[in-house]
């Protein structure tokens, strides 16, 4: 960790909901491609202790220069659109439907994350 480094810590998990789960994982931005915190360098992940409806869940710590973008990415189930009796009896129903939501962060001077606001981000 570089004096300009900042220590970000962010919190992935998979909690069970109504339909099945939901899956919070974080990303970070290198060059034009995004990164998981688990895999950025340096990274140290913790487990933490599971709680009720908690499947796991884990603290990620990384050093990252300020200004560095970090996208989080929710997982959810959606509601079950009608399925066709056939294709399930065939089994060749695809998995559950699920629903993402991706919000995009900046590392600010003091290692704080700034939501980026109305921002898609880039794959």
């Amino acid at each position: 960790m570089s004096s300009a480094d900042r220590s970000v810590q962010v919190f992935e998990n998979e909690r069970v909901v109504a339909r099945g789960t939901s899956r919070t994982t974080w990303f970070v931005r290198r060059d034009d491609d995004w990164v998981n915190v688990t895999q950025w360098p340096g990274a140290v992940a913790e487990a933490q202790s599971a709680g009720p409806g908690t499947v796991w869940e884990r603290a990620v710590r990384i050093a990252v220069p300020a200004g560095t973008e970090l996208l989080r990415v929710e997982t959810t189930p959606r509601a079950d659109a009608r399925q066709d009796p056939m294709k399930y009896l065939r089994g060749t129903s695809k998995g559950r439907p699920t629903a993402s939501r991706r919000t995009t962060f900046h590392v600010k001077r003091d290692g704080s994350l700034e939501r980026v606001p109305n921002r898609a981000p880039s794959r």
